[in-house]
C-alpha cells in the first residue's frame, strides 16, 4: 500500500510517491493553515508502520503517532519548551484540539522525521518520544 496524505474537513487521501512531493505537499498545506491562521494536523499513513499527525501552519509544530492496529502505547513529541501553556490546532479542518507547549518541537525537526516514516516507516530518533 502506497503511503497517504491525509488532511482537511473532506479528508482528502493523496497517495505519496516521493520524499519530494511529500516535502511539496507540507509547504503547500503549511502556507494555507498560515493563512487561515489556524494550525493543522497532517496525517501520513504509512502501511504496518501506522499514522504519524504533524501540525503545520505554525512556528511550532507537534507529532503523534498512532500504530496500525490501532492500539496503545500513542506517541507524542516531546520538545524542549516546559512553559505552562496550551496551543490549539485543528484535526480534520475544524475539529479543535489542543496539545500543551512541553509537546512542541522545531518545524524543520518534525519535517525530518516525517520524512523518516515515510522512508523507513519508524519513528524519528532525533525526537524525543513519550506515551500517551
Amino acid at each position: 500500500m502506497m503511503p497517504t496524505l491525509s488532511w482537511g474537513t473532506d479528508e482528502t487521501h493523496v497517495e505519496v510517491h516521493e520524499a519530494e512531493e511529500l516535502d511539496a505537499l507540507l509547504e503547500t498545506l503549511d502556507a494555507q493553515a498560515r493563512e487561515r491562521r489556524r494550525p493543522e494536523d497532517v496525517q501520513l499513513t504509512v502501511g504496518t508502520a501506522g499514522i504519524l499527525g504533524i501540525v503545520v501552519g505554525a512556528d511550532w509544530s507537534c507529532l503523534n503517532h498512532i500504530p496500525a492496529d490501532l492500539n496503545p502505547p500513542y506517541m507524542v513529541s516531546v520538545g524542549d519548551d516546559d512553559r505552562d501553556e496550551v496551543l490549539d490546532f485543528y484535526v480534520s479542518g475544524d475539529h479543535h484540539s489542543q496539545t500543551p507547549r512541553r509537546n512542541t518541537i522545531p518545524v524543520a525537526l518534525a519535517r525530518s522525521a516525517l520524512q523518516d516514516f515515510f522512508s523507513t516507516g519508524q519513528l524519528s530518533p532525533a525526537v524525543r518520544w513519550e506515551a500517551t
